[in-house]
């Protein structure tokens, strides 16, 4: 049985997280201009990525030199493709190609998000405590052990990875995330 104390703090939690999604969504949607972006979260969330997103990156040049993009597509005949504007079917090189130039740009914002984390990255490399960042987000070593490895206290990793990340999400988002 919850206690009305538990209640009212899942109350709480949830009016906050609903608040949060209508704000985010009002902000996509261009009906209202402010918006409290969570930056830290966001630059913590590429660096868990940073490893997947460079892997991806290397998958990606190997489909290019291969040609893998320029094989043909199996579609079922069952399935047509219509064009937004006009509602009529379209040749299926037309698909093909379609298909190729929408790959090609979700590759080129993987590859310039991995080259932004890098620069990011190499502007905190001489910091004594730069060994957090890649123990802590790429390795998913927990602070004890990050704090065992380093041979200092856990608030002493704690305190210099958010200096870290506040520094590398200035270098990613700009003044926006001041």
């Amino acid at each position: 049985m919850i206690t009305k104390e538990e209640l009212n703090a899942i109350t709480q939690n949830l009016d906050k997280q609903v608040k949060k999604a209508v704000e985010k969504f009002l902000y996509t949607n261009g009906l209202v201009e402010d918006y409290q972006r969570d930056y830290f979260k966001d630059t913590e969330k590429l660096l868990y990525a940073y490893p997947d997103l460079k892997l991806k990156v290397e998958q990606d040049m190997e489909d290019l030199k291969s040609g893998v993009l320029a094989m043909k597509v199996n579609r079922s005949k069952d399935i047509i493709r219509l064009s937004a504007n006009s509602g009529s079917w379209k040749p299926e090189e037309y698909v093909q190609e379609e298909i190729i130039r929408s790959r090609k740009a979700s590759m080129e914002r993987t590859r310039l998000q991995v080259q932004r984390i890098d620069r990011a990255l190499e502007t905190i490399k001489d910091d004594q405590y730069y060994d957090i960042i890649p123990m802590r987000y790429f390795d998913r070593i927990k602070i004890e052990e990050i704090a065992d490895r380093l041979v200092c206290d856990e608030s002493t990793v704690r305190r210099n990875k958010n200096r870290l990340v506040n520094k590398i999400k200035i270098v990613l988002f700009g003044a926006d995330a001041l």
